[in-house]
């Protein structure tokens, strides 16, 4: 569906509660099918491999998605800028039909069909790209208090990301790989289905973003937070990634004898043999994203109670710490460090993005966060190419988590030069309740 055949905006109601339940719900499906192909790949390892020889899932079918991750940060800007001159419903809808056409697509490509699944996904990448540079402004602009809406909705992707792992095991467990790529898309259509009704009927629209009273942010105050910001989103992206797309094959490799301890205490029940570790692995994958979506609905009403800097500096500094543990300890040593980096990612998300709706004119908010999750976003093909090349070059990915710990150093140093001025807690106080106003 082509955002030309869809009804132009009518003058709606900002119904805040509609407004995040939608929001909410594409960020948990975008999220979810972001993240679901570093677990689907190892249950396709066996079939796309020679008989007896499985492929090595993280040199040969995990960079099939970097064209899908290149398209997740570069379409952002253009369907930001779609936002900002034709509906932000809208753009979502567009999402929610898009994404789960191109699933679809992904299930019916043949075996070893390597061209076809690149060409899916990159299809699932562009209308992904939809969601953080239009749900994430759509959220903020029609909340009576943004940090805690954005917590909340914050707590969906982590959710999102949550079942990917899970939800991808069961669906290889009990059915196959293809199930894992059709039935999340089916969802999708649903919700595209039912925001498109809410739309039409004028029960979800857009408001402009509430003026912050006092004292406007300076000219050289906008400069100087774009340009340590792009420096900060770029390297926390590639962290956020190296996580993602990372955590699989480092559970496969360092947790072999958990996930065995695990399989014969539950009797095998759970899961086939031939498929356990991906079924275990997306069980692991799914814990972390689990607690860090519990803890950022605490996490998220931070950027309402401290300063925006503070809250983002401190995440920062223990990144890094995370980085060192995901690169040196071994078993459930490497889980508890890929759990504490995700928490810290949730932890510094709301505050990055109120600093960016600060310092952004709402006229340009589609722009803004659309440049963001270029930068963000961005990083996935970056964090994808690490991964390969130095799993194939050394065997592990101990370099790599090396790497970003320094990386993390660079972050935290940038950080500290933003201005101390980014304190949210005359914010709330603003947004008074939603009201009807032609849409943008």
């Amino acid at each position: 569906m082509s955002a030309q055949s869809l009804p132009a905006s009518p003058a709606p109601v900002a119904n805040e509660s509609l407004v995040l339940g939608y929001s909410s719900i594409g960020h948990a499906l975008m999220h979810y099918m972001a993240g679901f192909f570093p677990y689907i790949a190892v249950g396709m390892a066996a079939s796309w491999g020679e008989p007896g020889q499985p492929l090595d899932h993280q040199v040969v079918l995990l960079p099939l998605w970097q064209l899908a991750a290149f398209l997740i940060g570069i379409a952002a800007l253009p369907a930001g800028w779609l936002s900002d001159h034709w509906s932000a419903p809208g753009m979502i809808v567009v999402m929610f039909f898009g994404m789960g056409a191109a699933a679809i697509a992904c299930a019916l490509v043949p075996d070893r069909g390597f061209l076809m699944l690149e060409l899916a996904m990159a299809g699932l990448g562009m209308f992904a790209a939809i969601y953080h540079a239009v749900g994430i402004a759509w959220v903020m602009r029609n909340a009576s208090r943004p940090g805690h809406a954005m917590g909340i909705n914050g707590v969906f992707g982590s959710a999102g990301l949550a079942a990917c792992g899970a939800g991808t095991g069961l669906l290889i467990n009990f059915f196959s790989w293809r199930a894992a790529f059709l039935v999340p898309g089916i969802i999708c259509l649903i919700a595209g289905l039912g925001l498109l009704y809410h739309w039409r009927t004028g029960r979800v629209g857009d408001r402009p973003m509430p003026a912050v009273p006092g004292k406007q942010p300076s000219r050289g105050d906008l400069v100087r937070v774009f340009v340590i910001l792009t420096v900060t989103m770029f390297a926390g992206g590639v962290i956020w990634q190296a996580i993602q797309y990372g955590a699989p094959g480092l559970f496969e490799q360092r947790m072999a004898a958990e996930v065995d301890w695990l399989q014969t205490m539950t009797n095998g029940q759970l899961a086939a043999e031939a498929k356990k570790m991906a079924f275990w692995v997306g069980l692991l994958g799914s814990a972390i994203y689990a607690v860090s979506g519990v803890t950022q609905y605490f996490l998220g009403g931070l950027s309402d109670r401290y300063s925006l800097k503070r809250v983002y500096v401190l995440a920062a500094f223990l990144q890094v710490l995370a980085m060192l543990g995901l690169a040196w300890l071994p078993g459930y040593g490497v889980f508890l460090a890929a759990m504490a980096s995700v928490i810290i990612s949730a932890a510094s998300g709301p505050a990055e993005n109120l600093l960016i709706g600060r310092y952004t004119p709402t006229r340009y908010h589609g722009l803004g966060f659309g440049a963001k999750f270029i930068v963000a976003f961005g990083a996935g093909p970056v964090a994808i190419w690490l991964i390969a090349h130095i799993k194939a070059l050394t065997g592990s990915l101990e370099l790599l988590f090396l790497g970003l710990a320094a990386t993390g150093v660079l972050v935290w140093l940038v950080a500290l030069m933003l201005p101390s001025g980014g304190d949210s807690r005359q914010e709330p106080e603003v947004a008074a309740s939603p009201r009807p106003v032609p849409a943008e």
